[in-house]
C-alpha cells in the first residue's frame, strides 16, 4: 500500500494550489485532434514491440505468431496497470497456453528486451544531463539538487543486495530446484540471445519504439496554445522524465509520480500550473484509456483462441 499512497499524494502535491476550474477551462480549450496522430503512433509502438519480441523468440530458435505476441503484450500492460511488473510473467504464461512455450525460455525474452531498456533509458538520461549541464535553471537540478547520490548507506545497501541476490542465484544454480533450472535457463538464453541473429533489426525497432515514445510527448504539446510554443527540445526532457516516473512501481501507470514530474517540469519551461496539470492529466489520461482498452479487447481474443 506504501507506493500507491505514494503516488496519491505525489497527485495531491501536482495539483496543489490549482484551480480547477481554471484546469477545466484549459482542457476546453485543447485540440483533440491530436489524439489522431498520437494513437497512430501508440498502436505502432506496440507493433514494433511484438517485432522485436519475435526476433527474440527466433533467437532462442522459437516462432511465435505475431497475433498473439500483440495480445500477449496487450494483455501484459493491463495486468501491469494493476500489479506493476507482474504483467511480465503474465506475457509468459500466455504464450505457454497458446504456443506452449516453456515459461522459463519466454522470460529469458522479456527479460533481455528489459534489461536493453534499461540500458537505453540510462543512455538518454546521460545525454539529458549532459545536455542540462551548466544551465542555470536546469530541469534535472530541480529534482536531483536535494539527493545524496553518495550516501554511505545507500551504497552499503545496493553493495550488500548485490553480494545476497549473487549468492541467492548461485545457490539457485547450485541446487537442482525447479526455480534454479529456471534461472540456469534464462542465463543461457541470455548468451544465446547475445549472439543472435537480426541484430540489426532488433537495434532498428528499439530505435522506433525509443522514437515512438518521444513523439508519444511531443505531439501532445500541441494540444494547448501555450504548450504548442515549447521546443522540441523540451518534449526530450519531458519524456525522460516521465518515462523515468514511470518506471516506478505504482499502480494505474505511475499516476502521481508521473502528473508530478511532468507538470512541475512543464511549469519550469514556462507553462502555467493550470496547463501544466491539464497536460499532464491528458498525456496520463490518454495512455491509460489506450492501456485498458487495448489490454481487454486482447484479453477477449485471447479467451476466444482459448475456446475454440
Amino acid at each position: 500500500m506504501l507506493l500507491p499512497a505514494f503516488g496519491l499524494f505525489l497527485l495531491w502535491l501536482s495539483l496543489k494550489g490549482t484551480d480547477f476550474k481554471e484546469i477545466k477551462q484549459v482542457l476546453i480549450s485543447g485540440n483533440y485532434w491530436i489524439m489522431i496522430p498520437v494513437l497512430i503512433v501508440s498502436i505502432l509502438v506496440y507493433i514494433f514491440r511484438v517485432a522485436r519480441w519475435k526476433i527474440l523468440y527466433k533467437g532462442i530458435h522459437l516462432e511465435a505468431k505475431p497475433n498473439v505476441l500483440f495480445a500477449a503484450l496487450a494483455t501484459g500492460y493491463l495486468v501491469n496497470f494493476a500489479i506493476p511488473r507482474l504483467g511480465e510473467l503474465t506475457r509468459a504464461v500466455i504464450l505457454k497456453r497458446q504456443q506452449n512455450f516453456q515459461v522459463n525460455h519466454s522470460l529469458s525474452t522479456i527479460v533481455f528486451e528489459r534489461i536493453i531498456d534499461v540500458l537505453c533509458l540510462m543512455l538518454i538520461i546521460m545525454v539529458a544531463f549532459l545536455a542540462e549541464l551548466g544551465k542555470a535553471e536546469s530541469i534535472f537540478k530541480h529534482f536531483t539538487e536535494n539527493v545524496d547520490w553518495f550516501n554511505p548507506k545507500k551504497i552499503i545497501f545496493v553493495g550488500a543486495a548485490l553480494i545476497i541476490g549473487s549468492l541467492v542465484l548461485l545457490a539457485l544454480r547450485k541446487y537442482k530446484t525447479q526455480i534454479g533450472e529456471w534461472v540456469q535457463t534464462i542465463i543461457e538464453n541470455m548468451f544465446v540471445l547475445l549472439k543472435m541473429k537480426g541484430k540489426a533489426g532488433f537495434l532498428i525497432y528499439t530505435l522506433f519504439i525509443w522514437i515512438g515514445f518521444y513523439l508519444m510527448t511531443y505531439l501532445w504539446f500541441f494540444m494547448f496554445e501555450s504548450s504548442s510554443k515549447l521546443s522540441a527540445y523540451d518534449a526530450f526532457i519531458v519524456m525522460v522524465l516521465g518515462v523515468i516516473a514511470r518506471t516506478l512501481p505504482i499502480q494505474a501507470g505511475s499516476a502521481g509520480a508521473y502528473h508530478y514530474v511532468v507538470s512541475s517540469a512543464l511549469v519550469l519551461m514556462g507553462l502555467n500550473l493550470a496547463t501544466g496539470n491539464a497536460l499532464a492529466i491528458v498525456i496520463h489520461g490518454f495512455q491509460t484509456v489506450f492501456t485498458i482498452i487495448f489490454g481487454f479487447s486482447a484479453y477477449l481474443w485471447l479467451l476466444n483462441q482459448k475456446n475454440e
